[in-house]
């Protein structure tokens, strides 16, 4: 009686193997993507939060009355009429604003230029305004929860000025 392997029974085994390593590959490869995103919420959450903290309280001391957002080739500015007018520049690895700088501390993370803008009338002569300056990690933006998101509810007067909608 003969031992051994047959042709048919070794090709199976290797197309076995085959599928099983490139199972194995797809899941490194999503694990490799969260990794960078966890990586990055990380080194950047306390710049986040502090830039968010800063401009939201200066939009309650200063009584923010309207938003002009422009854009150039690299960068986007959004103008805050406010008491005091306050600029915002967007460029895909700092942000200034009020004389301070902030830059991403993760070297594969940049701010996207294109901001997303939500102006929306409320009852009784309220208004809510939101704007998003997306993160990308990788040239992608894989998550959401990264992002700058600024909110806005205020009281409609004669000093009002918003756009009704944004588009890059």
């Amino acid at each position: 009686m003969k031992r051994g392997f047959t042709i048919l029974e070794l090709l199976i085994s290797i197309v076995l193997i085959s599928v099983v390593l490139l199972l194995l590959l797809r899941v490194m490869m999503s694990l490799e993507v969260i990794n960078h995103d966890t990586s990055y919420a990380s080194d950047d959450e306390i710049s986040r939060t502090e830039i968010i903290k800063n401009i939201q309280e200066s939009f309650l001391d200063n009584h923010l009355n309207g938003i002009n957002i422009s854009k150039d080739d690299d960068k986007t500015m959004i103008t805050f009429m406010m008491d005091e007018e306050k600029t915002l520049e967007v460029s895909s690895k700092t942000l200034k604003f009020d004389g301070e700088t902030y830059s991403l501390n993760s070297k594969n993370a940049t701010y996207d230029t294109c901001i997303d803008y939500e102006y929306k009338a409320l009852e009784n002569d309220y208004y809510f305004v939101t704007f998003t300056i997306p993160v990308l990690i990788d040239g992608e933006n894989t998550t959401s929860r990264d992002d700058l998101i600024f909110t806005y509810i205020g009281l409609i007067n004669e000093n009002t000025s918003y756009p009704s909608n944004y588009t890059c």
